[in-house]
């Protein structure tokens, strides 16, 4: 038996450049260590679920434990000009819905595939990714973009996305898993928006307005020479006495995700003015007898403000 196996793909040929196929070795020993047979009967590869209808537990196989080339794996390249081009893996990480498959020998879309007989024929394009693996890295990630912005592959997203949120035996958060970049950014908000709560707590417990003279502007570590609030003050004042770490996550943080608007201060205040009267009202409802408050009075607009008190006893004390 020949010692070599010949990638041969059919395509189109769209340019005058010469094209030739490399061939790989079997026994290169940067390549899987696994044999032909093996690598070819893998039951995960995305190749055995093109154009077959797939049941549930093939689309969770496909979605969530589809087949990826290990490390060091050899993929086939072709030659273009004086360049030799392959499938790079970490297209895999940058594209969460591209799978590779070692049967095709090329690229699908892990979602198209699934969600294929799903979406209508009038919207189905024909060709690579779909209905065939893409096959021509030459522009490869520009293609991957297309791909990913046309009307059919959005249509097959937002099935991705309910059938993660229908399936009994799939996580809620399995788009993180998925997508590792995506968890980071929102544990990184979190962290963000942990301190900037507790810095509105500080200063709502201690009755001190959140406002200055000059809040706009980019966050800093350093005094500004106008007075740019309390609330900046006191969480610059918070960032310093912790970590760099702490201290990156606003000072490297997006324009449009650093939480530190006067909307995002007002929605906080609001949402623990409700977590308050919430507590309040449990606290009333356990008390078997309270008594009530009330007094009229008029603001400097000449409007009748009323203002209601609940003494209770809660735990022998006397609350108001």
């Amino acid at each position: 038996m020949d010692k070599f196996v010949f990638v041969q793909r059919k395509r189109k040929r769209t340019s005058s450049k010469e094209r030739k196929f490399c061939k790989r070795d079997r026994n290169d020993t940067s390549s899987s260590s696994e044999s032909a047979s093996q690598v070819f009967s893998r039951e995960n590869d995305i190749g055995n679920f093109v154009g077959v209808p797939p049941t549930d537990a093939d689309r969770r196989k496909v979605l969530f434990n589809c087949w990826s080339p290990p490390s060091g794996f050899s993929f086939p390249y072709e030659t273009v000009g004086a360049q030799n081009r392959s499938f790079q893996k970490q297209w895999l990480n940058e594209f969460t819905w591209l799978a590779y498959s070692n049967i095709h020998n090329g690229a699908f879309c892990k979602w198209c595939v699934v969600f294929a007989q799903t979406v209508s024929r009038s919207t189905k394009p024909h060709g690579s990714l779909v209905s065939g693996p893409h096959v021509n890295y030459e522009k490869a990630k520009e293609h991957y973009n297309n791909h990913q912005n046309c009307h059919y592959h959005k249509l097959c997203a937002a099935m991705f996305d309910n059938f993660v949120q229908t399936d009994p035996d799939t996580s809620r958060d399995v788009r993180n898993a998925l997508n590792s970049s995506r968890q980071k950014a929102v544990e990184k908000n979190r962290n963000r928006l942990s301190h900037i709560i507790r810095t509105i707590e500080f200063n709502g417990r201690h009755e001190i307005p959140l406002k200055g003279h000059r809040e706009a502007g980019a966050f800093s570590l350093n005094e500004t020479d106008c007075n740019d609030g309390v609330f900046k003050a006191a969480l610059r004042l918070r960032v310093e006495a912790v970590d760099k770490q702490t201290s990156d996550l606003f000072l490297k943080a997006p324009s449009n995700a650093s939480y530190l608007s006067w909307r995002v201060q007002n929605q906080i205040t609001s949402l623990m003015g409700d977590a308050i009267q919430k507590q309040i009202l449990s606290d009333i409802s356990q008390c078997k007898y309270i008594s009530l408050l009330a007094d009229e009075t008029t603001d400097v607009s000449q409007t009748d403000q009323l203002t209601l008190s609940v003494p209770f006893i809660k735990d022998t004390k006397v609350h108001e």
